[in-house]
């Protein structure tokens, strides 16, 4: 039986786009990027118009896209490192931990507002070595308590779909707070590029919802300023992967990653 839920954050609701782009990809035959079924059967107990993101085709490919690009950015981490500590920060309905595996090499945190946390462990019991924090990522509680917890960890935090809602001191604060605590670490994130952000523009699904893009970043090195701790691994646009899935103007975006990145990217730092 389906069931509908409120909710009184729009930042929060946006959690929706990516699990259903993720079980409308995992149910695609052949071709799939990905594969979650976790996703497909959330999508179906869960009561919501979710036709409104079905024109959507560039975040129906990036929101994928940029899944399995963390997915394997979390994969090298944890074949590369003893004692791996996965944090994924603004989790939403994320299925990671499910569509990674673990056989108990690594221990997985997701933090999300209270609210969120609350319809997650409704939805997705906690399992295994699969752990919830409620917190927001601006506090530095949860970091300390996480650092105290596991004073041998190597840690690898990843920020998908949630700091372009942020404004850019809160971004820079955020990543300084993580940098400072987590040397040797990793941190993965997202964003959208700073000529999205001064046209006014937002990602296509998107369009219909009240959530502002707040930030943008197109270098990835004006980073390593803000953070000297923070070390450039990739900056990536999206446009470079499964390129056959995506439109022609699209496709031509991969021959000038340059450009590609004032709209958006994706990026890795080494924690020095």
């Amino acid at each position: 039986m389906k069931q509908k839920y409120e909710f009184k954050n729009v930042v929060a609701e946006t959690l929706l786009i990516p699990l259903y782009m993720r079980a409308k990809e995992s149910r695609r035959k052949g071709d799939a990027i990905l594969k979650d079924t976790m996703a497909e059967q959330l999508v179906d107990s869960i009561e919501y118009d979710y036709s409104q993101f079905d024109g959507a085709k560039m975040s129906e490919v990036g929101c994928v896209v940029r899944g399995k690009y963390f997915d394997d950015a979390i994969r090298h981490f944890i074949l590369s490192h003893s004692h791996p500590v996965v944090v994924n920060v603004g989790c939403g309905l994320d299925t990671r931990y499910q569509r990674i595996g673990n056989d108990q090499v690594a221990v997985f945190y997701e933090l999300d507002l209270p609210e969120v946390i609350d319809l997650r462990r409704k939805l997705i019991p906690e399992t295994g070595e699969d752990h919830y924090i409620a917190a927001s990522l601006l506090e530095t509680g949860w970091m300390d308590a996480l650092k105290k917890q596991h004073p041998e960890g190597q840690f690898i935090f990843v920020v998908e779909g949630v700091l372009m809602y942020f404004y850019e001191e809160q971004v820079k604060t955020v990543l300084k707070h993580i940098a400072e605590r987590f040397s040797g670490g990793e941190l993965w994130f997202d964003v959208c590029g700073k000529m999205m952000v001064k046209s006014g523009a937002k990602p296509d699904s998107l369009r219909k919802s009240a959530a502002e893009i707040r930030s943008g970043i197109s270098d990835g090195h004006e980073v390593e300023s803000w953070v000297p701790a923070l070390e450039l691994i990739e900056q990536a646009c999206y446009q470079k992967f499964f390129t056959e899935r995506w439109g022609t103007v699209m496709r031509l975006f991969a021959r000038f990653p340059r450009f590609s990145c004032k709209f958006s990217s994706l990026l890795g730092y080494r924690i020095k």
